[in-house]
């Protein structure tokens, strides 16, 4: 009894015991971790996993226990940004052989004879290679988003003009019973100038014995955080933040803001919308650092992300292949370059640029007033804000650097820009105002600058300048009236400073451009000097509201004044300065003189800004030393009555090309004298063979020349300035 009650007290504790176990388990011979025997196992009864087991020593069998197999611990694969990009390159690979492999389905059936030629073009227009980033080339070109456009005396157009011709014939009554076989070759005819009009533009433009090198992996940019970028994209759509950049312009017409996200979450973004987004950030971010109230340590942290979005946008824009597409987008990302070329004043590689923007522009038919189906409203007014802004660029490349326009205005068929209603930005209204300040600089050197306008007579140059400035007159009133109905409101949404630079800019620019006009116009047959009045009027205005806008740039803590340097001074040759310093160097006027030393003193800054900057403040500066040390010559010899000196002097500006008062003089002297048609013939050759040895001034028709022949003359211009007065007389 007492051996019982000890071991049922040992079985309670037991029960009681949190890891008490089975009495069967509590065996000496139990191992843990196996399972039942094969016995048990087979014959489906309990098994108390001993060994033996209970079962086959009751049974007399032997025991056999399998051991169970401890699961393996599995390697824990973890996503880190080193696997995440490993993923994105084999996706991106996989994006560039199903490319190579539709490409190569592409070219196998351009090789093989057709049969049928409509089934061929139907396989073309089910064959779209993939849209992927990439700075490589190729041997075919993007795939065109929009159709071709081509011109009336195109094969295509005759080939339309056919088929219409043919169908309306058909649908007369006498036709109208005609045979199955007429209407089938008439439906084939249909169907084949169809064909043609669906024809892609990858197919047409590739090159068919190229071998296709596969392009570099899509270079990822790295990109300011989305959380700083958010709010500046909502600050310059609410207008709250502005500034002199393309991107204020083209929020008004796209969905910026939407763009940015698919860059930055989209693998499968474009180089065009690359080139866009950080063109645009750039510009944001710079005028934020500039322009907004904020601590100096937030104000360096939009300087460092608006360098970081320079870099990409330099890489992006130096890695451009030579066959873009023919989309909208491409035509945004090339006009963005533009203007940031422009800000960086590099006329050249702007030109670049934008005449590959008014080729794909004139591609897609943007110039001309032919409706394009499955096309919005909204859409339809992008693409004319798309070639529009193209056109302002081209025209005012064309005087600046002194070549043809590549949008000629004859071959334009729609309608310049007007002004908006009341529902549009006030930008636009101004927008309107600049095209038309670009068709006139790109008349003025067509009519005026161009090597065939150079040879026309005194009277067709004459009647051209009289045109000329008729237009800009009239652009003048028609400034007036916009500004009666604009300014206000554009003031309230972009500021009074912003509104009152580009105003005062505009009116420099339109006065220098007159000066350009009156610059180029024949001399009169008794004019004392080599300019007319009414140019050297235009200039003395165009220096005087120069100081206008010093103003209001020195009243915003010179935050516009590199934007004035490039987009006033130097986007059109700043001719009034070298009619002011030849005036000058004619007459000796001292007010005048006094203007040239105002004008340099004003823009002392200039040299930091950029080197173009530089260099035409450095000539200005010398042109200004020369006349000024021409006029002290001149007062010295005639108070001391010798004219030796004054020889000397007159011999160098004459070897530079200068008029200077002895030419002048004489040449004014012989006129009055003479009243044969002899001397009157000489002039109109003068006008066209010596005018260049007489004054390169009257031809050097843009900057980048006169910048050319003044180096080329340094050393005369510096042999001008280092004669001593009292050495000489």
């Amino acid at each position: 009894m007492d051996g019982m009650q000890d071991t049922a007290s040992e079985h309670d504790e037991a029960s009681e015991s949190p890891t008490a176990l089975p009495p069967s388990l509590l065996s000496t011979s139990y191992i843990p971790g196996r399972g039942a025997c094969e016995a048990c196992r087979s014959r489906k009864i309990r098994c108390n996993r001993e060994s033996p087991c209970s079962q086959c020593r009751r049974a007399k069998l032997e025991c056999v226990q399998v051991s169970i197999r401890p699961r393996e611990k599995r390697a824990r694969i973890l996503l880190t940004p080193q696997y995440e990009k490993k993923i994105d390159i084999i996706d991106d690979r996989l994006r560039d052989v199903t490319k190579l492999l539709q490409n190569l389905t592409v070219h196998l059936s351009a090789n093989t004879s057709p049969s049928n030629p409509l089934k061929d073009a139907s396989m073309q227009d089910t064959v779209m290679p993939g849209r992927t980033i990439s700075f490589g080339y190729s041997a075919s070109p993007e795939t065109s988003v929009g159709p071709a456009v081509e011109g009336e005396s195109s094969l295509s157009a005759h080939s339309v003009f056919v088929n219409d011709f043919v169908q309306n014939v058909v649908k007369t009554d006498s036709l109208q019973g005609s045979t199955p076989e007429i209407r089938e070759t008439l439906d084939a005819l249909s169907q084949v100038v169809s064909a043609s009009k669906r024809q892609l533009e990858e197919f047409e433009t590739a090159y068919p014995r190229a071998t296709s090198v596969p392009r570099p992996q899509p270079q990822r940019f790295e990109l300011p955080p989305i959380h700083k970028v958010v709010p500046l994209v909502r600050l310059a759509k609410s207008q709250r933040l502005a500034g002199t950049g393309w991107v204020y312009e083209f929020i008004t017409m796209q969905s910026f803001g939407d763009r940015c996200l698919d860059v930055y979450f989209s693998n499968d973004r474009s180089h065009s919308d690359s080139i866009i987004v950080n063109a645009g950030l750039y510009s944001l971010c710079y005028d934020y650092a500039r322009l907004i109230q904020a601590p100096s340590d937030e104000k360096e942290e939009y300087s460092a992300y608006s360098r970081l979005c320079r870099e990409n946008l330099e890489t992006g824009l130096a890695n451009l292949p030579l066959h873009l597409s023919a989309s909208s987008d491409a035509i945004a990302a090339l006009l963005f370059g533009t203007f940031y070329c422009m800000e960086l004043s590099k006329p050249t590689l702007c030109w670049t640029l934008s005449s590959k923007a008014s080729e794909l522009c004139q591609t897609l038919g943007y110039h001309r007033a032919v409706p394009t189906k499955n096309e919005t409203q909204e859409g339809a007014r992008y693409n004319l804000f798309l070639f529009w802004t193209t056109y302002f660029v081209d025209k005012s490349l064309s005087l600046r650097l002194g070549r043809a326009s590549t949008i000629p205005d004859w071959d334009i068929s729609i309608d310049l820009p007007s002004a908006p209603g009341p529902d549009r930005q006030p930008v636009l209204a101004y927008f309107a105002l600049w095209i038309r300040s670009a068709r006139c600089q790109g008349n003025i050197y067509e009519m005026l600058y161009s090597p065939d306008s150079i040879k026309q007579p005194d009277s067709v140059r004459q009647s051209r300048v009289e045109f000329l400035v008729s237009s800009l007159q009239q652009l003048e009133k028609d400034t007036v009236e916009t500004n009666k109905k604009w300014f206000s409101i554009a003031k309230e949404a972009s500021g009074e400073d912003l509104m009152d630079f580009f105003a005062v800019s505009d009116d420099i620019l339109r006065l220098s451009l007159l000066t350009h006009v009156y610059r180029a116009g024949p001399r009169a047959p008794n004019s004392p000097t080599t300019f007319s009045s009414d140019c050297i009027n235009a200039a003395r205005a165009t220096l005087e509201k120069h100081h206008d806008v010093m103003a209001i740039i020195r009243k915003t803590d010179n935050i516009y004044f590199q934007t004035y340097v490039h987009w006033t001074l130097l986007f059109a040759p700043f001719v009034p300065f070298i009619v002011i310093f030849c005036h000058v160097i004619e007459t000796q006027d001292h007010t005048d003189l006094a203007q040239l030393h105002a004008f340099i003193t004003s823009i002392q800054a200039a040299p930091s800004v950029s080197e173009p900057a530089a260099r035409m403040h450095s000539l200005f500066q010398v042109l200004h030393n020369v006349a000024a040390r021409y006029v002290e010559y001149r007062n010295s010899a005639t108070h001391k009555g010798q004219s030796k000196g004054m020889t000397q002097f007159d011999n160098h500006l004459a070897t530079l090309g200068f008029p200077h008062a002895g030419i002048c003089q004489n040449d004014w002297q012989q006129r009055q004298q003479a009243g044969s048609s002899e001397i009157e013939a000489m002039h109109n050759l003068e006008a066209g063979e010596s005018a260049n040895a007489i004054n390169p001034l009257l031809w050097l028709g843009n900057g980048m020349q006169l910048e050319d022949w003044f180096y080329i003359n340094q050393e005369s211009m510096e042999l001008l300035q280092g004669l001593d007065v009292d050495s000489v007389f």
